[in-house]
């Protein structure tokens, strides 16, 4: 074996990886970059090419587990990283240690993450790539401001750290902080002009605050930059199915799906993608039929947990939700994830399952539950679920009281001012009911015509003899 010194990308120590080919290290670090700017079929290439000329190269392979988990092909990235471990038997104990710390990722073994992070750092404390994980980990453990700490810290040891900014600006937007998360999106764009990401991830945070348009714009703007860039033709889909564009969203969808490599994962994630679009359109039978097919390829059922308990709900098959509420939980305290956002969606499935079979005590009870969880930006989607709640025990104080918590998350949550329109209407208020049916009729001017929740507006509309354009 050949010691080959190189530079991790931001990296201020040098490091030596482990391989019999020179050349195949200046593919393992264009590989780096790739991952590091969310390019990733660039980034599949280039490991590829690493591993085709040192097939023992255990930093590659452990890269290509990474790449792999984060294309969701968790079955592909544990082999992927078992080659890594036993590879790295011939490797520096530097590098033994980092892919150590990259499996308890994959393996989901987050207390061993955070431990071997901290030793990690405390021998490398200039790596701003092991203060980018140990943030992780805070956030994972729903440590927040120390996630932001860390972040901050790992810009600190290296300035020009693009990932370290860029998750500054999530993580203050999951904060609520959202200036501060424009501000550190914007400094992002400012480091790279030249890259897509940026953009996109800018447009993740007027998603969040429910600038959907300004999002648009900034998507387009990273694919005008490289308009192949998988990412943002993803989420312009996501913004489409926001607006109601169901038929649009799925092509864009069904776009980036095809620019990532072949895997099971993909076909998974595709049939989930078409089983929320058949719930948007009120096919539940179709949507359960997709999701279950998605859960035969990819056996996690936390992926599809909750799409799958609505659609059952909405058919009244009562019995077979609460069975996709227990296998929930069954993984989650397989997985250890006891205590993750995880546990807030648990939380999230019982209160809609709940709310549809009319227990309301009960769903009032998942969501109290779900609140203690819960981060700044979360608390929307959980003050949703306790609205429909209210609204559908007639506590129209109560559904207010929870509208206003989400709302002030995101003014334009459509599915928010959906429930606040059916407030209104059951309180006997026609002006406000116009006033916010009339909004979301903005938000949905483009709308296909069988989109479920557009239907659902008319008729809550028709039911308070409100007269919209």
């Amino acid at each position: 074996m050949v010691i080959v010194a190189t530079l991790i990308a931001g990296c201020t120590d040098e490091v030596g990886w482990t391989t019999t080919d020179p050349s195949a290290v200046v593919w393992y670090e264009k590989g780096v970059q790739a991952w590091q700017r969310f390019l990733y079929p660039e980034a599949f290439a280039a490991i590829d090419s690493a591993l085709h000329r040192d097939s023992t190269f255990a930093a590659a392979w452990g890269r290509k587990a990474q790449l792999l988990s984060s294309t969701g092909d968790f079955t592909a990235a544990r082999a992927a990283i078992g080659r890594a471990q036993m590879h790295a038997a011939h490797a520096t104990p530097r590098e033994r240690d980092i892919i150590r710390l990259w499996s308890y990722r994959i393996f989901d073994r987050r207390h061993d993450e955070a431990s071997l992070a901290d030793s990690l750092i405390s021998r490398y404390p200039d790596d701003p790539e092991l203060r980018l994980i140990r943030g992780q980990c805070y956030e994972g453990d729903r440590k927040y401001e120390a996630a932001v700490q860390a972040y901050a810290q790992s810009v600190e040891r290296d300035t020009g750290f693009a990932l370290g900014v860029m998750s500054l600006g999530y993580a203050y937007s999951t904060l609520g902080e959202q200036e501060k998360a424009v501000e550190y999106m914007q400094r992002y764009i400012r480091m790279a002009p030249d890259q897509p990401d940026p953009r996109a991830s800018y447009a993740d945070i007027l998603v969040r605050a429910g600038r959907y348009d300004e999002a648009l714009a900034q998507y387009r703007a990273a694919l005008a930059i490289k308009p192949d860039y998988w990412y943002a033709v993803r989420e312009i889909g996501t913004v489409y199915l926001i607006k109601g564009r169901l038929r649009d969203a799925e092509r864009q969808f069904e776009e980036a799906t095809n620019m990532l490599p072949p895997s099971s994962a993909r076909e998974s994630g595709m049939l989930r993608v078409r089983g929320v679009l058949d719930i948007q359109r009120g096919h539940y039978g179709d949507a359960i039929a997709r999701l279950r097919a998605a859960a035969l390829v990819d056996s996690s059922t936390i992926n599809q947990a909750y799409q799958l308990a609505l659609a059952l709900s909405r058919l009244g098959r009562f019995t077979e939700a609460h069975e996709v509420i227990d296998s929930t939980s069954a993984e989650i305290q397989r997985r250890g994830l006891a205590g993750t956002q995880y546990m807030e969606v648990y939380h999230l499935i019982r209160a809609r399952v709940f709310t549809e079979a009319g227990d309301l005590d009960s769903a009032k009870a998942a969501c109290d539950e779900a609140l203690e969880l819960a981060n700044p930006l979360s608390r929307g989607r959980v003050y949703l679920h306790l609205a429909r709640a209210q609204a559908a025990a007639r506590n129209w104080d109560g559904a207010m009281d929870a509208i206003e918590q989400a709302l002030a998350v995101n003014p334009e949550a459509p599915e928010v001012l959906l429930t606040l329109t059916t407030v209104y209407t059951g309180m006997g208020d026609k002006a406000m009911a116009k006033e916010i049916g009339q909004r979301l009729l903005h938000i949905w001017r483009d709308a296909d015509p069988d989109y479920r929740p557009l239907l659902e507006l008319r008729r809550t509309l028709r039911t308070a003899a409100v007269q919209v354009s």
